[in-house]
């Protein structure tokens, strides 16, 4: 993890270029498989919006980019989730 990283302006970059396809490929880079109706196939209340937040309309009242999605659903430390976000994109800068 590079230490001078700023994370707020990383944070806005990513919410920047992660669209609802961008999104949709690292879901499914994730293991999670989404349908072209940008429904996920095994939960069908979780969809992706046109700016590419994640949004469940069923138990978890989920609603968030891929960073957070990664946190809250999956699991994932933050500054994992953001770095594997941020070199996904091409947008980590070491």
């Amino acid at each position: 993890m590079a230490t001078n990283t700023d994370f707020k302006a990383l944070r806005a970059t990513i919410k920047e270029k992660c669209d609802r396809d961008t999104a949709k490929e690292l879901l499914e880079a994730l293991g999670v498989a989404v349908g072209r109706d940008y429904r996920f196939n095994e939960n069908n209340s979780f969809s992706i919006d046109k700016n590419g937040y994640i949004k469940d309309f069923g138990s978890t009242d989920f609603n968030g980019d891929i960073v957070s999605f990664m946190i809250d659903v999956l699991g994932s430390p933050p500054s994992e989730a953001m770095e594997w976000t941020a070199k996904s994109l091409g947008v980590w800068d070491e």
